[in-house]
């Protein structure tokens, strides 16, 4: 074989292989395209689902839903407050309302008068407004007023252009923490402090709840109250306050009332921290998570809150009521409940 037919040979044979090598690279290409196109498909396919379902919920909800209320509370963890909101919403389901809670846990940095003005801009029907005594809650919720857009407040009060509070009620609230004393007491001369802010609205109101129930309901027995003032504590004040009070055997209460969440929270933290369980029952005020579980561990003998069912359904019939009427009672007083050991399981979630 001469030179030249062995150079053309080569040639080819390096034609052929660079060939091969092109279709191999092609045939790669085509591969990773035709799996491109196919997640492209599956991807449409799975937008268009989405959007077929949301469609078809918008409908759903133009066409059932009448009214359209906001939510908010003043924290986006509240037990209490999401409860309502809940038992809100799937009562307004049934009635024609969609009740949307505009704090969902999105870390935005709104304030309450914020989130009132987001309500605005939505143009929503109503307000459901856990209150403040801010001014600034005050000029948004005149701002809604003047929207024609009605706000209730509940649990707390904004006084001012709101058309109605919706509360346990002061005094109903004393006659349940003096029913809670009769019923867990185990002595007939019980020793009682109650930690109170004698400032606050109302207390009074709760103070005479509790006397005269005390009085009447629970004359077979012989409590010494006494009302110890600490609205003016700083939390590392009140927790010392707690130890000193359940510290001394000689003089230590046989129950500690607490008539606010955030009271409760701190004497609870402090009988933690100073191994102070078991010496003195407690009754306390507001449900979260952690103090359930102090309920169940018999830290705390019982908590006193809003009846969360209840308080979702006149919140809605309240604002419904008000559309319909124009008018609406200024106070609608509900129904508180209790939390024991006997009855934790219904409130606690856990596997």
């Amino acid at each position: 074989m001469t030179d030249i037919e062995r150079d053309s040979k080569t040639e080819n044979t390096e034609a052929e292989s660079g060939s091969e090598e092109r279709k191999r690279k092609l045939d790669k290409y085509g591969l990773y395209i035709i799996i491109l196109l196919l997640f492209f498909v599956a991807a449409i396919v799975v937008i268009s689902f989405y959007m077929h379902s949301q469609l078809d919920k918008i409908n759903q909800e133009g066409t059932k839903y009448k009214y359209h209320f906001a939510f908010i509370s003043k924290s986006e963890d509240s037990y209490t407050a999401n409860h309502i909101y809940e038992e809100a919403r799937n009562y307004g389901k049934q009635h024609g309302v969609y009740v949307e809670k505009l704090k969902t846990g999105s870390g935005a940095s709104y304030s309450d008068d914020d989130y009132v003005r987001i309500a605005l801009d939505m143009q929503v029907d109503g307000i459901i407004l856990e209150g403040s005594d801010e001014d600034s809650i005050r000029e948004a919720i005149d701002e809604a007023a003047e929207s024609d857009i009605p706000t209730v407040t509940l649990l707390s009060d904004c006084p001012g252009n709101r058309k109605s509070f919706i509360e346990i009620g002061d005094y109903n609230l004393g006659r349940e923490y003096a029913r809670t004393i009769i019923n867990i007491t185990k002595t007939r001369s019980p020793k009682v402090v109650l930690f109170v802010d004698e400032k606050a609205e109302g207390t009074e109101r709760l103070l005479d709840g509790i006397r005269l129930t005390l009085a009447n309901e629970g004359n077979h027995l012989s409590v010494d109250l006494k009302v110890v003032d600490v609205g003016d504590l700083p939390n590392f004040r009140l927790s010392d306050l707690t130890k000193v009070t359940l510290s001394d055997k000689y003089d230590r209460p046989d129950i500690l009332l607490c008539v606010n969440e955030h009271d409760t929270k701190i004497v609870y933290q402090a009988v933690r921290d100073y191994n102070l369980a078991g010496n003195t029952q407690i009754i306390g005020y507001g449900i979260s998570d952690s103090l359930l579980k102090a309920v169940r561990d018999e830290d705390i003998a019982a908590l006193i809150d809003a009846d969360a069912k209840q308080l979702g359904m006149v919140c809605v019939d309240a604002l419904v009521g008000y559309k319909s009427s124009g008018s609406i009672n200024d106070h609608i007083i509900v129904e508180d409940t209790v939390v024991t050991k006997e009855n934790i399981a219904r409130y606690l979630d856990e596997d």
